[in-house]
């Protein structure tokens, strides 16, 4: 029986990582044969990972050319220096496209001066992608545009789907993965989130408790090992060490529609520094997002940027003491390393991540509150974090067996 192939499709930062352990166990155990659609900045680590890539690019037909000429013109007003021109270029002009034909070009182009490229989602590129690769399984996480498409148009072509959920949730990003037909099967990080897809619709059955992969090593002795390593590197001894990970926000939600609080990062970096700069025992480490090679420092001292491949995550959230940001998976991943976590409220997405009901913040303030609770929370000493942590590769390869096993069953 031939090996089944198992299509991936992943966003970059936290939604790779995360679908990045999976497919690299399931290519080295035999079960199945991973390829990963990388969208836009996921492509570095696939190749990185030494797995199976496919982009966008790779299918801009020539007689696209309405699409290119989309994505030319678009490309000019949103460029990413982290990816490929070509990438770009496929990426926006054929979801663009996908966005004439559904609402003429005019309507097309309101869309996207209101939503930007949350107006995207690209079905009929995601069903090119899905029936040229025939898979027996559709493998993708959370994110709106191009993740969801590739749930939808698996089930037009009657794909099975399993769904990773890398953190936590509000109700209304719930119901879109409870609605019946997304995906036959959803993988999340704990029972609270699993509570609220079923009481949004979802069958308690297909939703698995397995953790986030991207996680687990985090905890690995290494990891620790690696973080005293680079706190005597750094001199950072006697230091409080804060991380701060650079953040984005659209100015547009998808529920709570436009708003206008899209300078809260920014905000949140300048009261951070302001904060820490008369303080001598106090360094603050910035974190660029993933593809981000143009980031400055502040003219300040005690600054430094934690960015790119000579500062991988793990080692540097075994190293800092607290992590403060407004609701980057970064930190629940320093929460889980054993950092000390401030979120900071101010966004339509807080419901979102009640990170400390679960122990993996020390609290939830808005900007007037921040200086205080930096104040108590940078002195805490470090959480215990060597306790054993089941591993959620394993638990999500579980289901995905159990999902082939049921396949090659019912096509008896």
């Amino acid at each position: 029986m031939p090996v089944p192939k198992i299509l991936f499709v992943a966003y970059g930062g936290a939604h790779i990582q995360m679908v990045l352990p999976v497919a690299r166990a399931l290519g080295e155990s035999g079960l199945a044969q991973p390829v990963i659609l990388g969208l836009t900045t996921a492509a570095a680590a696939v190749r990185e990972a030494g797995l199976p890539l496919l982009q966008f690019k790779d299918f801009l037909a020539p007689a696209d050319h309405e699409a290119r000429r989309w994505g030319e013109q678009l490309l000019g007003q949103t460029a990413n220096a982290a990816i490929e021109r070509e990438e770009s270029i496929a990426y926006l002009g054929l979801s663009f496209a996908e966005l004439v034909a559904q609402h003429g070009e005019a309507g097309a182009l309101r869309e996207y001066a209101e939503k930007g490229r949350h107006s995207f989602l690209p079905v009929g590129v995601l069903r090119r992608v899905l029936q040229e690769v025939q898979p027996e399984l559709l493998v993708s996480t959370a994110s709106p545009r191009a993740e969801q498409a590739a749930f939808l148009a698996a089930r037009e072509l009657g794909i099975p789907s399993l769904c990773l959920i890398d953190s936590f949730i509000e109700r209304d990003a719930a119901a879109r993965f409870a609605a019946p037909g997304y995906a036959d099967a959803i993988c999340v990080l704990n029972e609270h989130v699993k509570k609220v897809l079923v009481e949004c619709g979802a069958a308690p059955e297909a939703v698995h408790c397995t953790g986030n992969p991207a996680f687990d090593v985090l905890r690995q002795p290494a990891s620790r090992s690696a973080g005293r390593a680079l706190r005597e590197k750094m001199g950072w001894g006697g230091k409080r060490v804060v991380l701060y990970p650079v953040q984005e926000f659209p100015a547009y939600h998808p529920v709570a529609g436009a708003w206008g609080g899209t300078d809260l990062p920014g905000q949140l970096r300048a009261a951070l520094l302001a904060w820490a700069a008369p303080q001598e025992d106090v360094v603050v480490c910035i974190r660029p997002r993933p593809g981000d090679a143009s980031h400055r420092l502040e003219d300040q001292p005690r600054l430094q940027l934690t960015g790119g491949p000579d500062w991988p995550l793990p080692p540097l959230l075994n190293a800092v003491d607290l992590v403060v940001t407004v609701n980057s998976t970064v930190g629940i991943e320093g929460g889980l390393a054993g950092a000390r976590v401030i979120r900071v409220l101010g966004t339509p997405w807080d419901a979102e991540t009640p990170w400390e009901r679960f122990g993996l913040a020390d609290g939830a303030v808005d900007l007037p509150r921040l200086a205080p609770a930096l104040d108590a929370v940078s002195r805490l000493p470090r959480r215990d974090a060597t306790g054993d942590a089941p591993l959620a590769t394993a638990a999500v390869l579980g289901v995905v067996r159990d999902m082939l096993r049921a396949q090659r069953a019912g096509g008896q």
